[in-house]
């Protein structure tokens, strides 16, 4: 059987197709896919290293990094078992490394409280790496529940563009994800 193509039939006038094709826009910059690999820069933000010192997102830009997102407090002990894996396995001169603790903080904790808590866990040698946010902009953007109990690894490539997001556990498939989706930044 030859199947031809079918000649849609106009129904609307072109003003309210028109008005369709923006709703149809609309609902699907609502509720599409959130984070799409190469779509362009990731989300602005600032946060705040375990030292204090504010950062910007723009801090991404200009070197292959790879965030470990951190969504929940649950999600502490994936966070620990992807950063020693991925710091023990990477190399650090081509790739950065950035630890991104997501918080909601409550009306009662000030950011210095989290901070102070949070450098108790932390090696001090990573406070600088190690940022908090005081939003959920990543996981909005990434499509992750923010009470979610696993990290979340986003490979980014040097102009701050997604190229990859692996999330769950540590495994060697999800290992060789991120370890192919940095190897593909080094090709180009």
């Amino acid at each position: 059987m030859i199947s031809r193509p079918i000649k849609p039939i106009s129904l609307w006038s072109s003003s309210s197709l028109r008005v369709t094709e923006l709703t149809l826009l609309a609902i699907l910059t609502l509720f599409g896919p959130p984070a799409i690999a190469g779509e362009g820069p990731w989300p602005s933000f600032t946060a705040t290293t375990l030292n204090g010192e504010k950062v910007d997102s723009n801090k991404l830009i200009g070197q292959p990094t790879l965030l470990i997102l951190t969504p929940s407090r649950n999600a502490a002990t994936s966070t620990r078992e992807w950063a020693n894996t991925l710091r023990s396995n990477i190399d650090h001169t081509q790739y950065r490394v950035r630890d991104v603790l997501a918080v909601n903080l409550p009306f009662f904790m000030s950011e210095e409280d989290l901070i102070g808590t949070a450098k108790e866990s932390v090696p001090q040698r990573y406070h600088d790496q190690t940022w908090i946010l005081n939003s959920q902009i990543m996981e909005s953007a990434l499509g992750v529940p923010s009470d979610s109990d696993e990290a979340v690894i986003v490979v980014l490539d040097k102009n701050g563009n997604l190229v990859s997001q692996v999330h769950g556990k540590v495994t060697s498939a999800r290992m060789s994800e991120v370890t192919d989706a940095l190897q593909s930044l080094t090709n180009h």
